[in-house]
């Protein structure tokens, strides 16, 4: 009677192995599901958000979002949006099981309910609050002069947060990221917002008008007008969904760092518009 070899032992036990084990880091059925179920807003915060945007929404890389004045002025369709397919082109991804991201449909209406049950203010927006998105085209000039006086000291040229007119920094953000970053600011490091800096709703777009004027090239998440963009950006630019971009520039995580980091008048944001 023939032996079998050492070899044919080994390949048996890699038989069985491979047949009654999953692969490695696959999770278990019930894991997966129990996942599914989770319908806390804490719970899906913590483990999807936080890392970027703050553990109480705040003091994050990303932008703020514990803030009574984004959560006024940002729909709720869009915050949903944002959620379910991410930031183009930036760092934060798409978050929809439909777009290879990790939630349920439920988790992601759990998530975008909950930013506003937990940290919107009573009230909602004030009467003059700016809309979320430009409903006008910008004055370049003008908003070189309101840039001047009211951005220039912590954002201009060898400022001590950073040159927002720099070619190199505009080429990471999109022109609705710079605009919610004049709209909120960033209260948890300084950087007041539209209403701390008396500016109307035109002097916003006449700043992002400016600032687009200094680019090189396209602004990031603009796309071909036969895609199939979410919303417009400013001065009717499409761009592609979440157009802000939630790793690059001024309330995203990371790129924002030429927005300010701690003090007065600063922004260190970089991805939810």
């Amino acid at each position: 009677m023939r032996v079998p070899s050492k070899a044919a032992y080994l390949a048996l036990a890699a038989a069985v192995l491979f047949v009654s084990c999953d692969p490695p880091g696959k999770p278990k059925r019930e894991e997966a599901e129990n996942r599914e179920a989770i319908l806390d807003f804490q719970t899906l915060y913590k483990d999807n958000c936080s890392g970027c945007h703050g553990l109480d929404g705040k003091n994050g890389p990303a932008r703020i979002l514990n803030d009574g004045v984004y959560l006024a002025v940002l729909p709720h369709d869009e915050l949903r949006q944002i959620l379910v397919y991410g930031r183009p082109g930036t760092n934060m991804p798409a978050f929809a099981r439909s777009e290879g991201g990790p939630l349920t449909d439920k988790q992601i209406d759990a998530l975008a309910n909950g930013f506003y049950s937990h940290w919107s203010k009573p009230g909602g927006a004030p009467a003059n609050a700016p809309k979320y998105t430009a409903t006008s085209a910008g004055d370049a000039g003008a908003g070189k002069k309101l840039y001047s006086m009211r951005c220039f000291m912590c954002h201009g040229q060898g400022a001590r947060f950073g040159n927002l007119g720099s070619p190199n920094y505009l080429d990471l953000v999109s022109s609705q990221m710079l605009r919610t970053s004049i709209i909120v600011g960033r209260p948890d490091l300084g950087m007041p917002n539209y209403r701390q800096l008396a500016l109307t709703e035109q002097n916003i777009t006449d700043v992002v008008a400016y600032l687009n004027s200094l680019r090189l090239g396209p602004a990031p998440g603009v796309v071909n007008a036969n895609t199939n963009p979410i919303r417009s950006g400013n001065n009717g630019t499409q761009t592609v969904k979440g157009n802000e971009g939630s790793g690059h520039g001024p309330g995203s995580p990371r790129h924002e760092e030429n927005e300010g980091n701690n003090g007065n008048g600063s922004s260190s944001q970089r991805g939810v518009k």
